[in-house]
């Protein structure tokens, strides 16, 4: 049972993974596999657009991100470069990966990228969860 629910938790996360991602790398915006993002890169993300990592937003116009699959928060939270609050999780100027931007648009910097990004930590926990015999289990031996 453990096994079965530690394989469904880990393809969630897997069909979180946004495949596209548009990066500004020498003044120009290109297209690329979001697995090629890298920490420093120039991120633009537009609503509707899943974030490719996380990321320090230093622009932004009218954007807006569900973070529920994180969170649980059920309201878009609003992005901005703005430090808002110390809390990672709770800043305006942090977009997470795996999270969808769902309206206006916005340009941040790579902070982390694969198991690093907050998500990746949580997949990883939830990967390395431990099979151990349930009691019941235990009782009827």
């Amino acid at each position: 049972y453990q096994e079965a629910k530690s394989s469904k938790i880990m393809d969630s996360f897997k069909n979180m993974v946004p495949q596209q991602a548009l990066v500004i790398r020498e003044g120009e915006k290109i297209q690329i596999n979001a697995e090629n993002v890298v920490v420093g890169d120039l991120v633009e993300v537009r609503g509707g657009d899943r974030i490719p990592a996380d990321l320090r937003v230093i622009s932004s116009h009218g954007c807006k991100v569900d973070n529920s699959s994180l969170t649980g928060e059920s309201e878009p939270q609003t992005r901005s470069p703005e430090f808002t609050h110390e809390n990672p999780l709770e800043t305006r100027n942090i977009c997470f990966f795996s999270t969808n931007c769902v309206e206006g648009t916005a340009n941040g910097i790579v902070i982390s990228t694969g198991d690093r990004t907050v998500m990746g930590r949580i997949a990883s926990l939830a990967s390395g969860l431990e099979v151990g015999r349930t009691p019941i289990a235990m009782e009827i031996e």
